[in-house]
């Protein structure tokens, strides 16, 4: 008898893997760039407008990723992210007032970066900051409190592909 619910359990933990595997291999990695960045995202994910920047919606949560670069003046070429950041994170919270700031990090990350978590009623936002050169790269990714979790793996891979396009410094 238990050699029976052995194999039951062995077969249905192999159909599992294979589902999983499939699920991986079916799901295709799309590119996007401009003249400020590039990233890499998942098929789960459509674009819903390129007007400023990006904005993604995911097909099954409608969590949404934006991204958008802001281009400072040539004098903050030099200028370290954490002597900006104060005033950055003044902006973000007007334009959102409702959201409650629950954390935030220095990312330890291939850009000058910094990393904040929102929360709002069922809502969770995380804002990321990148810098290089004059260009900052702030993306924004909202959730239902239901999926952040389950969707936010899918946004950190996106975000771990972001490339700023910067051209040559001048000195």
């Amino acid at each position: 008898m238990k050699k029976k619910w052995l194999l039951i359990l062995l077969f249905v933990l192999g159909v599992a893997a294979l589902g999983g595997l499939y699920h991986s291999y079916s799901m295709k990695i799309k590119a996007y760039d401009n003249d400020n960045f590039k990233i890499s995202y998942d098929s789960t994910w459509k674009i819903k407008d390129e007007d400023n920047g990006l904005t993604l919606e995911h097909k099954k949560s409608h969590s949404i990723v934006r991204i958008q670069c802001k281009i400072l003046d040539t004098n903050y070429i030099d200028t370290p992210l954490s002597d900006l950041i104060s005033d950055i994170i003044d902006s973000i919270e007007k334009q959102n007032k409702d959201y409650e700031l629950i954390s935030s990090a220095n990312i330890t990350d291939k850009y000058e970066s910094y990393s904040f978590l929102y929360e709002k009623n069922m809502k969770q936002a995380l804002v990321n900051v990148y810098k290089k050169d004059t260009k900052l790269i702030i993306a924004f990714y909202e959730a239902d409190s239901e999926y952040y979790d389950i969707v936010l793996d899918s946004v950190d891979t996106m975000l771990d592909s972001l490339e700023i396009i910067v051209g040559e410094k001048v000195n």
